[in-house]
């Protein structure tokens, strides 16, 4: 993987990190997604403005729309069950495995042995969190499922149609549009404004997601996806650490061997 591609990924797991805790420790988190979803998609509106909407890749947004969606309401439901510092590692690291092998099926792209190594180190990692199925486990698997299918949809799309900047502030418009749908929906239009009124801190939430996002796959198109793909999940020792520092979630010997796993299968992808 190229220093280039290496650091963007880094920069966008302390970014994906930070979005995660503030939407955990949000009161509502339904309506924090949504305004985190329409602030990153304001930030990145002038790429449409100014070159239009990627209508030649109709079929790309509506598959990751959808495979979007799912992500954000099972990561709600996960949050709203478990603790950051287990249901944000389980989600996040169910991915690699999927995308990996996804990637080198579906895209003959191989990370090579020291990357395979290095996916298969933090996706076991990652899974010693899990160990004694704590509470919001199931929703956090579903989650991960949904990460792994977006991942190699948009990775592919910015890949064989190039650019990487509309087509992130495309997606995050369809993003804004269903998230936005489901929380009228379930809210009522009152109880939605009454709802977002206190949330600006989630406005940094949506910048960040959008430029975590937009980082990754502008790295996707330098390096193998599944090791973009896994080094992202890096994120994970920072969210377990804010749940355990930041809000009080126990952090035994176990996640502390999982952390250490991980930064391992990272360095891994250097090799």
């Amino acid at each position: 993987m190229p220093a280039s591609a290496f650091a963007l990924v880094l920069a966008a797991a302390v970014l994906h990190a930070s979005w995660n805790l503030l939407l955990k420790t949000s009161n509502d988190r339904l309506v924090a997604a949504a305004v985190q979803s329409a602030a990153g998609a304001l930030l990145l509106a002038p790429a449409l403005v100014a070159d239009g909407y990627p209508v030649e890749r109709w079929g790309s947004l509506a598959v990751s729309g959808a495979l979007h969606l799912g992500y954000g309401l099972t990561l709600i439901a996960a949050y709203e069950r478990g603790d950051l510092s287990v249901t944000y590692p389980v989600a996040r690291g169910t991915a690699p495995l999927l995308v990996g092998l996804g990637a080198a099926v579906l895209l003959d792209d191989s990370p090579g042995v020291w990357g395979a190594l290095g996916i298969v180190l933090i996706a076991g990692g990652v899974f010693l969190v899990a160990r004694g199925r704590p509470r919001g486990i199931a929703w956090a698997l579903a989650c991960g499922g949904f990460i792994g299918g977006y991942s190699l949809v948009d990775g592919s799309a910015v890949r064989t149609e190039g650019g990487s900047l509309r087509y992130t502030a495309a997606l995050l418009l369809t993003n804004t549009i269903t998230l936005g749908a489901i929380a009228l929906v379930r809210r009522g239009p009152r109880g939605l404004l009454v709802a977002a009124r206190p949330m600006n801190r989630h406005l940094f939430g949506g910048a960040a997601s959008a430029i975590a996002y937009l980082l990754v796959l502008t790295a996707a198109r330098w390096a193998p996806l599944g090791t973009v793909a896994a080094l992202r999940e890096t994120s994970v020792v920072l969210g377990a650490l804010a749940g355990w520092r930041l809000l009080g979630e126990p952090y035994g010997a176990s996640r502390v061997l999982a952390t250490s796993i991980i930064v391992i299968g990272a360095s891994l992808l250097l090799a």
